[in-house]
Parts: structure tokens; sequence; C-alpha cells
């Protein structure tokens, strides 16, 4: 995927995307293994210990360029590297506590060689999670982090280069302009300003770059590589996908996990699917089902169902097919909620029962199923897929009688018809009946 096309670069603003995806969290045991090897928090820990022995360095100071040379020429490591991971090492030491299996705050000596070989798991990742906050800070790059797992899959690192080179200024349509009321003596040429942008365009990939080579080295992304053409790729790893998701869960976003539907009550469960693609959305089903008594979950459903939105009413019902009969008696008193009487004749009906839908009920849901669909879908998608099966006659005569329906989302739907409906009579059809809708006195006229 190109990151030029839907990633807006601004701190933690994300442009053009709907939504957060659902994504799976690695055990953390499992993420701390990965931690305890990550090379930056490996090279933290050897900087920590030549630190030990350096009686002129201060516990809490930060590292003079003279003394950067010596600790990356006895480490054998590249000054960058220093530099990061003694962030690394000063951000342990704030991060922890006396008492704890983590490094305390003056000089811990094999501090950080002893948490990462016995340290506990969650003493491990809090180091971690810290040194995460600290290099996304000073590297600038907590926008790029959270737009990746906002793609959530590999992105072509060409395409994050443009991206992140445009939000910085310097993209060629938004290239300076020559002094203001400069002549041909003072306005630079084309060529020259095309030399100009061409080396600001490399500086700033040459530093995203190198930002990326640190985020690999703290393990939070993984490079690969595109079969179809071979170029470079790069996503976040399974422990930098669990870093930012506990940061964005941290500001306040919705960030659904999967696999974690027995937990959820039966909102959460809905909401979840909303965030999960079909084969996502059958595992958390069966998790979710797995946990309780079929009696239990319908009830449950059906009480979601009833303060939910349309979509999470139909989805809410289609949970409750995986139930089957077990579901019955629950539907059958749902027919008492004007909200859920048409969902659950319908569900009846198709489970053998014999129950009266009558043509009230039917452009109900009509109405309340489209306006589920609305809630996720393109609109022209919704109406391609609303009435396939039907011909233009017939569905003039369903859209014109729409308005008369006591539905909050009946002018939504109909403005959707009116506006993507390929059959001009259909379309017209709709337009009169979103007029009469809106203003139900001109039905009269």
């Amino acid at each position: 995927m190109q990151a030029a096309d839907l990633i807006g670069w601004g701190g933690d603003r994300i442009v053009g995307v709907r939504k957060l995806p659902s994504v799976r969290l690695a055990p953390r045991d499992d993420l701390a293994g990965l931690a305890r090897v990550a090379p930056l928090l490996r090279a933290a820990r050897d900087l920590d210990e030549w630190a030990a022995t350096q009686d002129s360095l201060e516990a809490e100071s930060e590292l003079e360029p003279a003394v950067t040379e010596v600790a990356a020429s006895a480490l054998d490591l590249a000054p960058r590297e220093v530099v990061a991971a003694w962030q690394v090492v000063l951000a342990a030491r704030s991060a922890t506590a006396p008492g704890t299996d983590r490094p305390g705050s003056s000089w811990p000596g094999a501090g950080l060689a002893s948490l990462l070989v016995h340290g506990s798991s969650e003493a491990v990742l809090n180091v971690w999670d810290t040194a995460l906050a600290v290099i996304l800070a000073s590297e600038e790059l907590d926008g790029i982090a959270t737009a990746l797992y906002t793609v959530g899959e590999p992105v072509a690192i060409d395409g994050l280069f443009d991206a992140y080179a445009s939000a910085a200024g310097t993209s060629r349509s938004a290239a300076a302009p020559g002094p203001a009321g400069g002549g041909a003596g003072t306005e630079e040429s084309p060529e020259e300003n095309s030399r100009a942008e061409g080396g600001s365009a490399r500086d700033h990939g040459s530093a995203l770059s190198l930002a990326l080579e640190t985020l690999a080295d703290l393990a939070v992304v993984e490079l690969g590589t595109e079969e179809s053409d071979g170029s470079l790729t790069v996503a976040l790893s399974p422990l930098g996908t669990w870093g930012v998701h506990r940061r964005l869960r941290a500001q306040g976003w919705h960030v659904p996990v999967l696999g974690a539907a027995a937990k959820y009550d039966a909102s959460g469960l809905l909401a979840a699917l909303a965030d999960c693609d079909a084969e996502d959305g059958e595992a958390e089903i069966t998790i979710w089902l797995a946990a309780r008594d079929p009696a239990a979950a319908a009830s449950e459903l059906i009480a979601a169902a009833a303060s939910g939105s349309p979509g999470q009413r139909g989805a809410a019902f289609a949970v409750l097919d995986r139930i089957g009969l077990g579901a019955l008696d629950e539907v059958k008193e749902a027919q008492s909620d004007p909200l859920l009487r048409a969902h659950a004749a319908v569900w009846l009906l198709e489970h053998g029962e014999d129950v009266e839908l009558d043509p009230q009920d039917r452009t109900w849901l009509l109405v309340d199923l489209g306006s589920g669909l609305l809630e996720e879908a393109n609109p022209a998608d919704v109406v391609a897929e609303l009435l396939p099966s039907l011909p233009p006659e017939d569905q003039v005569e369903i859209v014109s009688g729409l308005w008369q329906v006591s539905h909050p989302g009946v002018t939504d739907l109909l403005t959707a018809l009116s506006d993507h409906h390929p059959d001009p009579s259909v379309a017209r059809a709709a337009r009169k009946a979103a007029f009469k809708a809106r203003s139900p006195a001109a039905s009269t006229d």
C-alpha cells in the first residue's frame, strides 16, 4: 500500500481513514521476549554497564559529544546508536522505583542487564514502553507510528518518504517562491529551485531512513519487501502494535482488539464486529458464544439490539442466527419492542415459526437495514445492494412510500437513493419522498 494516499502527518492527526483497525495483540510473555532481544535495549544495557565505570559521568546527565565518541568506540556502536541508547538508559531509570525487579534511579550497574535476563514480563515491557515514548518524541515519529497502526499492513517505504517530505513542506508544489517583488535579478531559476528541493527532500528522506532504523532497533517496525515488485516495505511489529495500541488507548481512541470478545458484553461485541472482516468476525462470535449459555447470550443480544444503532440491531440478529433455536423464547419476547418487532418476525419466520409480517413492518425493516449499512459503507454501495432484484417500477413504488416510515434514518436513506440510484425514475421518486420526509405537510399538496 502507498502511504501517501492514506496518511496525513502531524502528531496524532490521522487523515483519510475513518477508524482504527482491529488488531490482534500477541501474548505478553511473547512480547517481553521480543523486547529482551531488541538491539536498542541491548545497546542500552551495554551502555549502562559502561557508564557505571566512568567516574566523571553524572548519572542523569546528557552525554557530551566527546563522551559519545568514546562510548561508540568502546561498545562498537555508531554515535547515533549511542545517543538513542543513552536516551533509553535515562528513560529506564526514570520509569523505575526501588524495591522492584527493575533498575533504580541511581547508577544501577548491571540493572538493565539483570532486567533483560531475569526481569518479569511486565517489568521488561514497562521499560520498553518508556523507551518507545522517548524515541517517538525525540525523533518526532509519533505521527508515523500512529499512521502505520492505522494502515494495518506493510507500507511502501518510497511512499512513506514521499508523504514525510510533503508534510515537511519539501514537495515541488509547496516550494517557496522568490523574494517578494523580486525581479529577474533576485528570483532563483527553476533549475536552482529544483536542486534545492531535491536536496531538501533527500535530507528529509535520509532523516526518515535513520529514524526508521532506530524504530527497527527497538523492534517497533519490521522491514520487508513487496512480492510483486521487490520494493521495500515497513510495518509495525507485534511489539510495535502493542506499544502504539497502548498509546492510542491512553489518548482516548477506540482501539478494538481481536481475540478479546469473551470479555465484552453484547454491546461491546457488536461494536467490535463493526471493525472486523468476515473471517475475524466469525472468530470473535465463536469466542463470545462459547463463554455463555445460549439463552443468556440471546438475552444480552436482544438488550443490546434494543439500545443500539440500526447496524448493531442487524448484527445482533445475525449473531442470534448462530445461536439458533436456543434463542427462540428470547426472540419471541422481542416482538413486543417496536424497534425489534420486524427483525424478530423475520428471524422467527426463517426458523420455522408461524409469524405474520405486515407491509409496514417490511418497509420499516428496509429502512432500518439500509440505515445500518450507511453506518459503515459508501452510500453508492448501499444503494446498489438495497433493492437489487426488483424491476425499476417496483422500486419506484416502494421508494415513493418510504417517507411515511417512522424511522430517524429514513431521510438519510432517501437522500442516498436520490443521489446514487442509477435509474432516473427511482432517483426522482427518492427525491420527492425525501422532501416529504423533511416536510410532511408537502404530502397534502
